[in-house]
């Protein structure tokens, strides 16, 4: 038989049920009664102490006429079924079949991830982690280059959910992985990404000289693609402009990521880069200028629509990502330099609340930070 579903839950989910019932007017009972369901499941769920299956989410949406609401914030986890757990469990089992079902847990986490950030699927990713490095150390050697390569893959997006949830000492660790895993495979844009997010992992810990020279360096080889040498030279650039480089030397690497990001957009992304979009782009090089801003009010104006263009352009999926919230401080900053306190009080609000829903410390440390930094009260 295959494995039970299992669910990935937003952490919304629980205080959206109990609005919801209250606005019907329904006590734990009535609702449960409509569902076929006892009232301790309900209490359960509204407490956050049981997951509900996708089954029950729907059905408690029908009753609720939330139009889709609840379902929203609950999704099938992902599964690669017998296959892996046999695999597993015999040495020297793996074959292509199961790298491919693995190729494909890991792109429906990756969207999983963009949809309700980080910290619901912290946990089972590392589990399947666990269990691609087991099939890596028994992988036989004719398909140990495709094993390695997917367990660079899987590596270094644990990397990057350690880097979002604040674990310094997880990131590190798992980018190190990666980097070797990456290496044996000789997937050159995969060692750039590892070497451009360890780039990202030396600016949260404010270590810009770090941050500048592993962005150079990912974007170094040729062979890799335009959109991840795009970023690299926009997260380049940003380090320099933090770092108070001359305007001019910050500009000209920028320039180099607007020409690469035009370049970008000929050729297909790798399935760890699919986000490089011109939205994307569009908010990196905002993320720039608004640095540059705080003393040039023509870089602030440049600064503002290009990161009004690019909030605009993220896809309603993505709107509640962890990520995005990061986005939406650089355009508060913009917005208070221009002088529009109201605007960027408001933008914040937004980042404040995809952190509450995403219970992310670190962007809520980030969202205190730049209210303190534009000395923004709480209050218009």
């Amino acid at each position: 038989m295959p494995p039970r579903a299992t669910t990935l839950v937003d952490p919304r989910f629980p205080t959206e049920l109990r609005r919801l019932r209250e606005a019907r007017g329904l006590s734990l009972r009535q609702l449960a009664a409509a569902v076929n369901h006892g009232k301790s499941l309900i209490h359960q769920l509204e407490a956050g102490q049981t997951k509900p299956t996708v089954d029950v989410t729907v059905r408690l949406d029908d009753a609720l006429q939330a139009g889709g609401v609840l379902a929203a914030l609950v999704v099938a986890a992902p599964h690669v079924g017998d296959r892996l757990a046999y695999v597993t469990t015999r040495r020297g089992r793996a074959d292509r079949a199961t790298a491919d079902a693995l190729a494909g847990l890991l792109a429906g986490y990756r969207r999983l991830e963009d949809a309700i950030g980080s910290g619901p699927i912290m946990r089972p990713v590392r589990d399947h982690l666990d269990s691609v490095t087991r099939l890596l150390r028994d992988a036989p050697d004719h398909v140990r280059p495709e094993v390695v390569d997917l367990a660079g893959q899987w590596a270094q997006f644990a990397g990057w959910l350690s880097i979002a949830r604040g674990e310094e000492r997880a990131a590190t660790s798992w980018n190190a992985r990666a980097l070797q895993w990456a290496s044996e495979a000789g997937n050159t844009d995969l060692v750039a990404t590892v070497l451009s997010f360890q780039g990202y992992q030396a600016e949260c810990r404010h270590d810009l000289p770090t941050m500048i020279g592993l962005s150079r360096k990912a974007r170094g080889d040729s062979t890799v693609t335009a959109a991840l040498r795009a970023y690299c030279a926009g997260q380049e650039a940003r380090g320099l402009a933090m770092a108070g480089a001359k305007a001019a030397v910050v500009l000209g690497c920028l320039s180099e990521a607007a020409d690469l990001s035009a370049q970008a957009a000929e050729e297909p992304l790798s399935p760890w880069g699919y986000w490089y979009t011109p939205s994307f782009f569009a908010i990196q090089q905002g993320s720039v200028l608004r640095h540059l801003g705080a003393t040039d009010s023509r870089a602030n104006d440049r600064a503002l629509g290009l990161l009004t263009a690019g909030v605009a352009g993220v896809s309603e999926e993505a709107s509640g990502a962890e990520w995005h919230g990061h986005n939406l401080i650089h355009l508060a900053v913009a917005q208070a330099q221009a002088g529009d306190t109201a605007a960027a009080r408001e933008t914040l609000a937004m980042a404040d609340a995809i952190a509450v829903a995403t219970a992310s410390q670190d962007l809520t440390r980030k969202v205190i930070e730049a209210v303190h930094l534009l000395g923004l009260s709480a209050t218009p």
